[in-house]
């Protein structure tokens, strides 16, 4: 030990001499040591060193030892110091922690001098737990909660948990494809955005906690994740350190019923116990599904991901997935049917500026069913942080900061409702900030079409599954192709109508469903300068029902189309390809373009 750490160690402790010292164990990864000092005099008999070094050369047994993993752990070991100095002292006797006696750099290394919770008779680590010692744990982390219930966490991690997906880019990168990918983002945000925060510990492993001699009382220890966030993140990695999957199952009501039951015990009188109880009790699933996802990119052999694991995740987004579409549905209908009772009345037609008539066009009928939509979404938008891009009014830069958006077209093909004719449609959709539509909702009110679709479970048509298309063995026969007399385009569309059978039912949203039930079929539009036509509240919800229906989503160059490009939320001058899962876009580009360049 350096004589100046030796010498501060005295002196704080009032002690004549260190006896000995014993190594208790190397921190994770060769980022230093935790020992216990025994101490000749003085007001301790001993004390924990937690002492942090910072390795010159990073090596991660799973491959991680990356400048991320590094600042992580480096940013953790600041957290750490801050709680003990600051809301460690805060702590009632019911959730037991080590008092911080000192915390102090030396030499560019950090030491943590810490109460040594063995001469408090927390002297036991198991790794083997009985029901009784679960409930004991479970007490101690609804006392944690409920004193620590709506903190703020300055200094401490802004969203708690050692695995919170903010900090693990390189884990979920390993998931890429999987569903789960798709969600990670929104069973974060849930966690993220419930109604009754609090602080939680952070790795609360059956390791970190230190029992009795008779075992009916625990203590905690290590600090390094601490923050804000929701209660149930604790209980489910809790229960899942010390549970195989199938206990985990078998015991879930009885854990959250010992949990619960301390908690209402401890929780202020000015807190709604009922409505907390019922938040909390919901986002347990989410809890499990979001560790899952850590798992998966960082260990996917590993022993936690049970059966068991696996069903709480698919529950977790299932129920997720239900709330958002089922907001989305009622959005969609209440727009479409405010729109339907207006057909025919006359309207004061408006313009947006755009070059295009079709996209120009607006409504007082386009901004009331909008504000309708906003309406019953809006919900949502808070439960889940996120943005919104909707059609009608300015557009602000939520879509490229939030993790995902609802995309708002509230009455696509205006021109034909002016006008009393079918081809218009009230289209929503959820995408991702990397562009990938996560669930959509389109009304065909003059029809009373709902069409639905969550990213990995197909579309349906009034509650009906799609069926899949059946292909007719020819090359593409339906196209729907830009017709506009004005525009440079329209002379290839008079060319190749001779060469396709070209169906124009409406507006966007209209023309491309017909990519969902028509074998063979293709909505295209190729490249222009001006900047009008087809935005990204136009196709986002039909790009998720062809992809569903196993078609192809692409650029008129046939490069993969971003539901969320920062240039411009038009595609004027990518233009874009809805094919039927029938049609190679390839080969179908090919032979467009064979036939425009013979003009």
């Amino acid at each position: 030990m350096h004589p100046d750490v030796r010498d501060r160690i005295l002196r704080l402790t009032q002690a004549d001499d260190i006896a000995r010292t014993e190594l208790i164990q190397p921190l994770w990864n060769n980022y230093g040591t935790l020992s216990r000092v025994f101490l000749q005099g003085g007001d301790h008999s001993s004390v924990i060193v937690k002492h942090i070094t910072i390795p010159d050369e990073l090596v991660h047994p799973r491959g991680f030892a990356t400048s991320i993993s590094r600042d992580r752990k480096v940013r953790s070991y600041q957290v750490e110091t801050h709680w003990y100095q600051h809301q460690n002292q805060q702590v009632s006797a019911a959730s037991p922690t080590p008092t911080c006696l000192d915390a102090f750099e030396e030499g560019g290394e950090l030491f943590l001098l810490l109460e040594d919770l063995s001469t408090r008779g927390f002297h036991r680590a198991l790794y083997d737990t009985s029901w009784s010692e679960i409930s004991v744990v479970l007490r101690w982390l609804a006392h944690f909660h409920a004193q620590f219930l709506g903190e703020s966490a300055p200094g401490l991690w802004p969203c708690g948990t050692y695995w919170h997906l903010e900090t693990r880019p390189e884990e979920l990168a390993n998931i890429e494809g999987a569903r789960l990918h798709h969600f990670a983002s929104l069973l974060d945000a849930r966690l993220r955005c419930g109604a009754f925060p609090t602080l939680v510990h952070g790795d609360a492993k059956l390791a970190n906690f230190l029992f009795t001699h008779d075992h009916d009382r625990v203590a905690a220890v290590d600090f390094q994740y601490v923050g804000h966030g929701a209660a149930m993140k604790d209980v489910a990695y809790f229960v899942g350190s010390c549970l195989s999957g199938p206990e985990c199952e078998r015991l879930e009501g009885k854990l959250l019923d010992v949990y619960f039951s301390a908690l209402r015990e401890s929780l202020p009188d000015d807190v709604d116990s009922t409505a907390l109880e019922a938040e909390w009790r919901s986002l347990y699933p989410v809890a499990w599904a979001d560790f899952q996802r850590f798992m998966l990119g960082w260990s996917p052999g590993h022993r936690k991901l049970t059966d068991y694991s696996d069903a709480t995740t698919e529950r977790a987004i299932d129920d997720m997935t239900k709330e958002l579409t089922q907001a989305a549905r009622e959005a969609c209908l209440a727009a479409g049917r405010f729109i339907q009772e207006n057909r025919g009345r006359p309207l004061e037609v408006g313009s947006k500026g755009f070059d295009s008539r079709a996209a120009d066009v607006v409504t007082e009928i386009d901004i009331q069913a909008q504000a309708i939509i906003l309406g019953i979404l809006q919900p949502t938008i808070e439960r889940y942080d996120l943005g919104v891009l909707a059609e009608e009014g300015d557009q602000d830069d939520s879509r490229l900061t939030k993790h995902a958006f609802w995309t708002i077209d509230p009455l696509d093909g205006t021109q034909y409702f002016i006008d009393g004719n079918p081809g218009y449609s009230t289209s929503i959709a959820l995408v991702s900030q990397s562009g990938r539509p996560i669930l959509a909702s389109v009304y065909d009110s003059v029809h009373d079409k709902l069409y639905e679709s969550v990213t990995g479970r197909g579309v349906t048509l009034n509650g009906e599954r799609l069926p899949a298309l059946n292909s007719t063995g020819s090359d593409a026969r339906l196209i729907t192709w830009f017709a506009d007399r004005s525009l440079p385009t329209y002379p290839y569309y008079a060319h190749i109508k001779e060469h396709f059978d070209i169906r124009f039912v409406g507006g966007a949203v209209m023309n491309g469903l017909q990519v969902l039930t028509e074998p063979n079929s293709v909505y295209i539009k190729a490249t222009k300068k001006a900047k009008s036509g087809c935005a990204i509240w136009d196709l986002a919800a039909v790009a998720l029902m062809v992809e569903e229906q196993a078609g192809g989503v692409r650029t008129y160059h046939g490069e993969p189309l971003n539901l969320n490009r920062s240039e411009s939320v038009f595609f004027n001058d990518v233009g874009f390809a809805f094919t039927s899962a029938d049609v190679e876009v390839q080969a179908f580009l090919a032979r467009l373009n064979g036939i425009c360049s013979s003009i």
